[in-house]
């Protein structure tokens, strides 16, 4: 009697593998510069306000352009809108590094710095966000999203602060080299993959030339009609809004905090991101259990 067949699981593809990289790549990136923007900035000034305003700035775009972002990027080539928003991040990064490496870096520069990394941000989340189910299968979408998330989670939270704080140490230009060199690395993996992911290039017929295209008012006007109007999306987009913005204001100023009470160095403070980090997963693990 011969044993059945084990059964194995259909591979993901070279292209999520590509857009895997990628994410690894950049959200290195983003943990590291999560560190470096705040110890910066208080390296200029000891203002809460100003302090705070630096990290309001990279936050603000949100507030702002998530809806014509998403409206736009419904419009788009997802993998260029990708590749041209990290081009974007890693140019404005790499400048901010020539400045802070020739000493001539001022908050001003920091304010314009996070305002285009939020403006970018959010074209390139809402991007990422719809193309991949262009690249796996329906069914795989759930294992080819928790690997996003895995490795979203470590480099970001668990790699990416404490390297930015030995980093800084080192020298304050050396976390936005790296970071502003994630970028170019993510959008050349982003750039070289293949086909087209339009919204009309998929099994969607493409319109006709004489079909009016929506007006962008009225795409976003529909799209809030639409939140609105969904009970348990409504309730979850307030309550998560609210959360956000009571946890955005306590880490604006958490730098302040860490090296003047608690006495932190720059590696101390990526240290205490990270520990934060852990607390998110540990407190995710028991409401799961409590639930």
């Amino acid at each position: 009697m011969t044993s059945p067949p084990l059964r194995t699981r259909p591979g993901l593809g070279a292209r999520y593998w590509r857009l895997f990289a990628a994410s690894t790549v950049s959200n290195l990136g983003d943990g590291v510069f999560a560190v470096a923007l705040p110890l910066i900035t208080v390296g200029l000034t000891r203002d809460p306000t100003t302090v705070a305003g630096v990290a309001a700035a990279q936050r603000l775009p949100w507030l702002l352009f998530a809806l014509p972002a998403g409206a736009l990027v419904d419009r788009g080539d997802r993998r260029r809108i990708m590749v041209a928003a990290d081009m974007a991040r890693g140019a404005i990064v790499a400048a901010l590094a020539g400045a802070v490496a020739a000493d001539v870096h001022t908050v001003a520069w920091l304010y314009v710095t996070g305002f285009v990394l939020g403006m970018a941000e959010t074209l390139f989340d809402n991007a990422s966000q719809t193309i991949l189910p262009r690249l796996v299968d329906p069914d795989q979408l759930p294992r080819a999203n928790g690997n996003l998330f895995a490795t979203e989670t470590i480099t970001n939270s668990f790699v990416g602060p404490p390297l930015g704080g030995f980093l800084v140490a080192a020298a304050a230009s050396l976390p936005l080299w790296l970071d502003g060199g994630s970028y170019l690395v993510a959008a050349a993996l982003v750039a070289s993959l293949p086909g087209r992911y339009g919204v009309h290039s998929g099994a969607a017929a493409r319109p006709g030339r004489g079909d009016p295209r929506p007006h962008l008012g009225r795409e976003i006007a529909e799209g809030v009609r639409w939140l609105w109007g969904h009970r348990l999306l409504r309730s979850l987009a307030l309550l998560l809004g609210l959360m956000n913005l009571w946890l955005t204001a306590g880490f604006a100023v958490l730098v302040l905090f860490a090296t003047e009470r608690l006495g932190l160095d720059e590696v101390g403070f990526g240290l205490l991101l990270t520990a934060t980090a852990v607390g998110s997963v540990v407190g995710g693990l028991v409401a799961g259990r409590l639930a």
